[in-house]
């Protein structure tokens, strides 16, 4: 996914009673790159043992030596990465944008929660959340996902690149920097309900259409 795309819709999927609590209380939960690096593999929708990687090279692009061997015939890729990015603390929303439009939502999304809060204003969302970094003092990013061929890419990862298998997650991501380990369960924004609608998962599925300004 490139960062250039538009974002027309924000919406979080999850279990009910997240989901109500998201939407009445605005309450944000949120973990580490290093929880969700090691996430066992069977919750394969979380779980991303390339987390939060540095950079990324692919093998066959590399001399790697060890001494004044060289090491040959080397496949996959070379990784690095940065342990000071493992206490990022990242919240994740599913993003509809021009790119995903004829795909709306995959189906491996909806694995994610039955109930979906569909935030019809992300831009006033966005300013709640970051007033409430900044009460806190607390450093933050937000942006897009940029999804990237594992083959190919060279260079830079971070909390904002993942690997393109995984762009069905079509995530815009919020990272903050918030001199706590582990999970953050105390973060609200306040009441969400002015901004957003609540429904079954399966409906913003099958609910959505984009028209262009001419039909509507």
């Amino acid at each position: 996914m490139s960062k250039a795309s538009k974002v027309y819709c924000l919406v979080k999927f999850g279990p009910r009673s997240f989901m109500e609590e998201f939407r009445s209380q605005g309450r944000l939960y949120m973990n580490t790159l290093k929880y969700f690096k090691r996430l066992e593999a069977n919750d394969a929708l979380r779980s991303d043992k390339s987390e939060g990687l540095h950079s990324s090279f692919p093998a066959d692009k590399m001399r790697i030596k060890v001494g004044a061997l060289e090491l040959p015939n080397l496949f996959g890729q070379v990784k690095f990465g940065d342990p000071e990015d493992d206490s990022i603390t990242i919240f994740s929303i599913y993003a509809l944008t021009e790119l995903n439009r004829n795909v709306i939502v995959d189906d491996k999304v909806l694995g994610f929660g039955d109930t979906a809060v569909v935030i019809r204003r992300g831009d006033e969302f966005i300013e709640r959340v970051t007033h409430e970094c900044e009460r806190r003092g607390w450093g933050y990013k937000i942006d897009l996902v940029d999804y990237v061929d594992k083959t190919s890419h060279q260079g830079r990862m971070g909390p904002f690149r993942k690997y393109s298998d995984l762009d069905f997650q079509s995530e815009y991501r919020i990272a903050f920097r918030s001199g706590r380990p582990g999970a953050i369960t105390d973060f609200y924004v306040g009441d969400l309900s002015d901004i957003t609608e609540i429904c079954e998962s399966r409906l913003v599925k099958s609910g959505f259409r984009f028209e262009s300004a001419e039909s509507s």
